[in-house]
């Protein structure tokens, strides 16, 4: 029987992924990096067949998803759930410049664990609840084929985690590269098959 299939692939870089800056929900444009990734992406997937493609509705998310639909002809659906977690307050800031306006909140944001929601923004928890609930839809609308989700660092490291039985509070100790490629297999379970795949770049 073939296995049902989620391929989980991070958005090209941004300005403010070079700027190292904190996005969530804001948008920022691509880089030429970025750019230039998504490119290499696009003709890599040329090769890769799959049924379906979901994206996030950030612009980042959907440049990056438009360059393998440009090739594969796919009708690409578009899911809030899908977006980075909110970071509120935080969102343009970098880690210094969010620790300095707002100290409080961001010692909390560091410290007080999955649970903690920044001000005006979600928690870690609250992004892997929305995060679980569109893969196991997705799991049970498209049973044995493969679908592409389009996506941020964040949803992919909340989703790997549950998939790897890691608790949330462990500290991250996979990278998830710009047009990262990551593997699910629904086997009873998620199994993870890749891990972070940038050959595409290579």
């Amino acid at each position: 029987m073939k296995e049902t299939e989620i391929i989980l692939i991070r958005h090209g870089e941004t300005e403010w992924n070079s700027q190292q800056r904190m996005q969530g929900h804001s948008n920022s444009d691509l880089s030429s990096v970025g750019q230039a990734q998504i490119q290499a992406l696009g003709q890599w997937m040329k090769i890769v067949p799959f049924d379906h493609i979901y994206s996030s509705d950030s612009l980042r998310a959907k440049q990056t998803a438009e360059a393998i639909t440009q090739f594969s002809g796919h009708e690409l659906k578009i899911d809030l759930r899908l977006r980075e977690k909110n970071l509120g307050v935080f969102e343009g800031l970098t880690s210094e410049e969010a620790r300095e306006r707002h100290p409080e909140v961001f010692r909390l944001f560091k410290t007080a664990g999955s649970k903690y929601v920044i001000d005006e923004g979600e928690s870690t928890q609250q992004l892997q609840d929305r995060a679980l609930e569109i893969v196991n839809e997705i799991r049970i609308k498209h049973p044995e084929e493969r679908v592409l989700l389009v996506t941020h660092g964040g949803f992919i490291r909340v989703v790997m985690k549950h998939s790897l039985g890691l608790s949330l509070e462990t500290p991250t100790r996979f990278l998830i590269r710009n047009t990262g490629v990551f593997r699910l297999v629904w086997e009873d379970k998620w199994l993870v098959s890749q891990m972070g795949g940038v050959s595409h770049l290579e």
